[in-house]
């Protein structure tokens, strides 16, 4: 029922798909010596190293996942314990599969239980012609490490492994239309498609790890998803109404939704229990999101008001009530340090508060439309702001001046969602034109517009965006 969506061809479609949109942007890559995954040549054979153990690597014209011909492995062919498969023991090597973010097959391993990790690495680097470009490799939802052998890893023969060029810096997009499309900044090109078949994705977060994705759908649902296999993991059920807004926290253990049906919930990750109902708004929730220690939960309402909760139930300080804004608060957010939080209003103003107090520190006023999005730079010192006339605003959080005004989206068209990259150099905006466009914050200038395939006023509307902060090991 959940099938995750590889982007279509330049002809606009796969065989046997007649008039399916494909991904495509307006690009202009930036001039580099090192090669994205997606532009690595044809494989031929060749040994990886390790100790005292060999394993051979096949050209990613051989797209099976299953064993594969090669060099055998000289290994000492002593019984290896079992390794990701109930009642399987590898006496020499197994066959993997490793593709790329996109899934397209990139090449076939047959490592032996003692090849480390790097050894696999180094193969695919030296043959893609890449030595000079960290490369990672993910295995169910989670980054292996470099000095993990094959048999630490528990990795089984058939095993799929993607290939993760890092730091690129990829893009998620939630559209109308039910999909989920991840972007690469690198290329501009749509890495992967993600479907639920549940109606329109409203709202996107990524995990801290960066290999899980949670979206906030119409249906009432919000859902799991493995960002490098594709997979829906899992779904969380009990919303009345459709899941306007979904954060994680920090340490990656929590989920927190908000939805039409007033209620704000807490959520378990890994086994999708709901932990906590928080009522309390008298309209719709728009917008959640964790303080950077966890300990706080933001909320904003469609009832005028922001609040925020202590995740704790037990703690007795309970929730502060936010009032200043004369519309609805469709978004929240905290500064890094945890001490601030910002809001942003439907009344065409965003508003700075101290989290301990409960103050106003700055009213931001500039934008001609409701403003429909915040979010802080990764140092504290700026703040995002996407708006319904169709423009973005940077602003200093210690002056409250506007710094910055980037235009580009179709003018009379909303702007849904801006966010920082992790490194705070770019920001992406989505909005109903169905683009999104990358900014430099230091120029201001747009360096790329990533659209689908579609004429214009065809193409579905983008409603959140949020930037992978890259896969993390451990």
């Amino acid at each position: 029922k959940h099938v995750a969506r590889t982007p279509p061809g330049p002809s606009g479609g796969r065989k046997g798909e007649r008039g399916r949109r494909s991904s495509t942007s307006e690009w202009s890559p930036k001039k580099t010596k090192s090669r994205p995954l997606c532009a690595m040549p044809r494989l031929a054979t060749a040994n990886v190293g390790g100790p005292g153990h060999r394993a051979s690597i096949h050209s990613n014209a051989d797209t099976s996942v299953g064993a594969g011909s090669g060099t055998a492995a000289s290994g000492t062919g002593a019984q290896v314990g079992p390794l990701g498969q109930a009642g399987r023991t590898i006496m020499e090597n197994i066959s993997v599969c490793v593709v790329q973010m996109s899934g397209e097959p990139l090449a076939r391993l047959r490592p032996g239980p003692k090849n480390t990790i790097d050894d696999l690495i180094i193969a695919i680097a030296r043959m893609a012609r890449v030595e000079n470009v960290p490369l990672l490799l993910s295995f169910e939802n989670r980054v292996l490490h470099g000095s993990q052998t094959v048999e630490d890893a528990r990795l089984y023969d058939g095993a799929i492994l993607t290939a993760i060029r890092y730091p690129e810096l990829f893009v998620a997009g939630a559209y109308d239309d039910g999909i989920v499309r991840l972007w690469s900044t690198e290329t501009g090109r749509c890495d992967r498609e993600y479907s639920s078949n549940r109606g329109a994705v409203l709202s996107v977060a990524l995990a801290p790890n960066g290999l899980l994705m949670v979206t906030g759908c119409m249906d009432g649902t919000a859902n799991l998803w493995s960002v490098t296999t594709g997979k829906h993991e899992q779904g969380f059920f009990g919303h009345k109404g459709p899941v306007c807004a979904v954060t994680c926290s920090p340490d990656g253990t929590l989920l927190a939704t908000g939805s039409c049906d007033r209620v704000a919930q807490l959520w378990d990750m890994v086994t999708a229990e709901s932990l906590r109902l928080l009522p309390g708004h008298r309209g719709t929730v728009c917008s959640v999101q964790f303080s950077p220690d966890g300990t706080l939960l933001a909320t904003g309402s469609e009832d005028g008001t922001a609040k925020l909760w202590r995740v704790d139930y037990k703690d007795p300080l309970g929730e502060m009530t936010l009032h200043g804004h004369r519309g609805v608060v469709a978004s929240v957010c905290f500064s890094p340090d945890g001490q601030q939080v910002a809001t942003g209003s439907v009344d065409s103003t965003a508003i700075i508060w101290d989290v301990n107090t409960g103050g106003c520190i700055y009213a931001l006023k500039g934008h001609r439309g409701g403003v429909t999005s915040v979010q802080c730079s990764p140092d504290g010192a700026l703040l995002v702001t996407a708006s319904q006339d169709s423009m973005v605003k940077l602003w200093s959080t210690a002056t409250g001046q506007c710094m910055q005004t980037f235009k580009g989206h179709s003018m009379g068209m909303k702007v849904r969602s801006a966010s920082f990259s992790p490194a705070g150099t770019l920001v992406a905006s989505g909005s109903d034109d169905g683009t999104i466009r990358l900014w430099s914050v230091v120029s201001g200038e747009c360096k790329g517009c990533l659209k689908i395939d579609a004429p214009f006023g065809c193409r579905p509307a983008v409603k959140s965006v949020a930037f992978l902060p890259g896969p993390l090991v451990g």
